[in-house]
């Protein structure tokens, strides 16, 4: 549906229409996890998921045991950080401490 106001704007609702299309789609998310409650555990993990393409920031709250990530979700999606920090030798954990 077309805004009358600005006629040449490109309608939002077409799917012929790539109005961001080169643009990233920022997404954050907070992943639990066990096992990481000292510094040493952070400078091992945050290297690791920097390395993924489109992970543009990666914080650790370590009080509640989890990971924050930022991540463009046209490059790398929520399970490819999860296997990378199966791979970094730490898991995820079921549910994060409250």
């Amino acid at each position: 549906m077309s805004d009358p106001a600005r006629p040449n704007d490109p309608d939002p609702s077409d799917p012929f229409q790539p109005i961001h299309g080169d643009k990233p789609v920022i997404e954050k998310i907070e992943i639990a996890t066990e096992g990481e409650d000292c510094d040493e555990c952070v400078r091992k993990l945050r290297p690791v998921l920097m390395k993924i393409p489109g992970v543009q920031n990666v914080d650790v709250d370590l009080p509640r045991e989890r990971v924050i990530i930022t991540f463009d979700a046209r490059k790398t999606h929520a399970p490819d950080l999860h296997d990378a920090i199966l791979k970094s030798g730490y898991k995820p954990a079921p549910f994060a401490q409250a």
